[in-house]
């Protein structure tokens, strides 16, 4: 995964969702988690997860990359689904499903926001000190992250790991988690020197300026509150259900809509959906 690509798409995107201010990206965001939650139907989730999709088309973000991006928990959502397995392939469907439209809800999220952003905006929610340690775990998760995948190259092109050698590349990816988890320690002293030398004081990110409600902030807590009320509706209204096919051909007509528009419509002419 490149990490440095995601601030760049939440910095120097001009999409709809760009413009919208942090407060309300996040309530749009927990309004379809809480959907995600409370539904159990197959056909309401697939159809939630297809316009979220249609939101990162509209977000003018790379389709491909972002899709690719949060369908890392499936894999940890397949190993759940596997043992909950029976005759009925719905309900491990439904498993994988939460997982992804949730993943996506907050890929998207965090690649239309600046980090800075997202934790200024929840700081009058928050005591100081778990703010500033939320806002540290994120960027050090990414310096890991990064950090394994050096690793991981460097065993590779050393001979570290070779096929058909469980034994000998488990021995040697163990030390490497070791030398790994000193170089952490290391970071961690020298950034918190870093951050005393420029005169850190216990605070961090800034509180986000309040705004009045715009236009820009309309579409996405219209989008969240649809798919709340959808995923109410099929909670507790059984005949609810007979229409799930209509919602879904919805789904499907909003995603044609936003590529027509968005790649073809324009002048991009598809680039985006990779690069």
């Amino acid at each position: 995964m490149d990490i440095g690509i995601i601030d760049y798409f939440a910095n120097s995107g001009e999409g709809l969702l760009h413009r919208a201010s942090p407060l309300y990206k996040i309530i749009s965001t927990v309004f379809v988690l809480a959907s995600i939650v409370i539904t159990n139907d197959f056909i309401v989730l697939l159809s939630i997860y297809l316009m979220l999709a249609s939101l990162v088309i509209l977000a003018r973000l790379p389709f491909l990359k972002i899709i690719s991006i949060a369908a890392y928990p499936a894999i940890f959502a397949v190993l759940f689904a596997i043992s909950s397995w029976s005759e009925d392939w719905i309900i491990p469907a439904t498993i994988i499903l939460k997982a992804l439209c949730a993943a996506l809800a907050m890929v998207i999220l965090i690649v239309t926001t600046p980090y800075p952003s997202v934790f200024s905006s929840i700081s009058p929610f928050l005591p100081r000190v778990i703010l500033e340690g939320l806002y540290l775990t994120y960027r050090s998760l990414f310096i890991l992250l990064e950090l394994m995948g050096n690793l991981l190259r460097a065993l590779r092109i050393r001979g570290g790991l070779s096929p058909r050698r469980y034994i000998k590349n488990i021995s040697n990816f163990a030390s490497g988690i070791g030398l790994l988890l000193i170089r952490g320690f290391d970071l961690s002293e020298r950034f918190y020197g870093v951050m005393q030398v420029r005169g850190y004081s216990g605070k961090i990110a800034e509180e986000e300026r309040k705004r009045k409600l715009g236009h820009e902030d309309i579409f996405p807590i219209a989008v969240g509150l649809f798919i709340l009320s959808v995923s109410i509706g099929a909670r507790l209204e059984d005949d609810f259900k007979l229409y799930g096919i209509y919602l879904l051909t919805l789904s499907i007509v909003f995603v044609c809509c936003s590529a027509y528009y968005v790649y073809f419509h324009n002048s991009t002419r598809g680039v985006f959906w990779k690069r």
